[in-house]
């Protein structure tokens, strides 16, 4: 019995010494650090967010305060006629349109093919499944800028799509890494026994797709749609290789032409409030599903 009684005691100042330890005795060290950890990604925010604090400063300033020395961090008087010079002297919303139709055609092809095609190599069989997505995967790995920008172009001349919307949207609706997104999320986080009962309910395979498959995909495809969202947006190359008139350009490529529509200078007033008005649509984006996106981008992992 006292030696029992010698072991639980032990035991218990051992236990004792550990809690202490946990929080009071380590307790200003863990502070300390997590305060460190606070402050570097404060340090990092700040240096993510400072480019754009200083566009929108800009934007609102002319071109004397904002080259003044010393620089000045904010704009003395705001001028919002910088962002009014644009839509009236540049025609910004048209671009602002085009980049919006497509964008949204492009994203919304993406979404459909790719969510189908990554149902197909993740839930049914058939012969060469795997070679064929392991060659979908290799596609993802060449470098399509590079080397078919000149085939591109002359299939696109070939087929008459040049300066109109369809070679921005049609041949990029099925993008591999997309594919490949859809395809692991699909084959994680939807059970075979959903698409089994809706095989003998005598649901066809598009009708399994659409009333099982696209409900339950929408965290993976709010991932996917938001990238390749931010991706045409931001297209800068292919929009100014195949739209030649100024009444067809996208908003990326109306700043690089604003940038050029001066006499004496670059307009860096209007230039930098087109800037922002380009910036905001991901942000705002980004914004609205977030959460989704977040869960999104989990949902694989925390399922494997």
């Amino acid at each position: 019995m006292a030696v029992q009684t010698d072991r639980l005691s032990s035991q218990s100042t051992t236990v004792d010494a550990t809690r202490q330890a946990r929080s009071g005795g380590v307790g200003v060290p863990r502070s300390l650090s997590r305060a460190l950890v606070y402050l570097v990604l404060l340090i990092v925010v700040l240096l993510m967010v400072a480019p754009f604090y200083f566009l929108v400063s800009g934007s609102l300033m002319d071109r004397g305060e904002m080259f003044k020395i010393p620089p000045h961090l904010y704009p003395a008087n705001p001028i919002w006629d910088n962002f009014r010079t644009i839509f009236t002297d540049y025609n910004f919303a048209t671009y602002l349109k085009n980049s919006v139709i497509v964008s949204g055609a492009q994203t919304a092809g993406v979404l459909f093919f790719s969510s189908l095609a990554g149902f197909v190599f993740a839930k049914r069989r058939f012969p060469g499944r795997d070679w064929l997505f392991i060659f979908v995967l290799i596609t993802a790995a060449m470098p399509s800028g590079q080397t078919t920008i000149i085939p591109f172009y002359l299939l696109m001349s070939k087929l008459g799509w040049i300066n109109t919307f369809w070679p921005l949207i049609i041949p990029w609706w099925a993008p591999p890494l997309s594919i490949f997104l859809m395809r692991q999320y699909i084959a994680n986080g939807i059970p075979d026994e959903l698409i089994d009962a809706s095989r003998l309910d005598g649901t066809g395979l598009f009708g399994t797709y659409l009333r099982i498959v696209l409900p339950l995909s929408i965290p993976g495809l709010v991932v996917v749609g938001i990238m390749q969202f931010v991706a045409i947006w931001n297209d800068f190359l292919y929009g100014l290789l195949v739209l030649k008139s100024d009444d067809m350009r996208t908003a990326t490529l109306a700043i690089a032409v604003l940038s050029q529509r001066s006499q004496a200078a670059t307009l860096y007033g209007p230039l930098f409030a087109g800037i922002v008005v380009v910036t905001l649509p991901p942000i705002i984006l980004y914004f609205i599903f977030q959460r989704r996106l977040t869960s999104g981008l989990l949902a694989g992992s925390i399922r494997g």
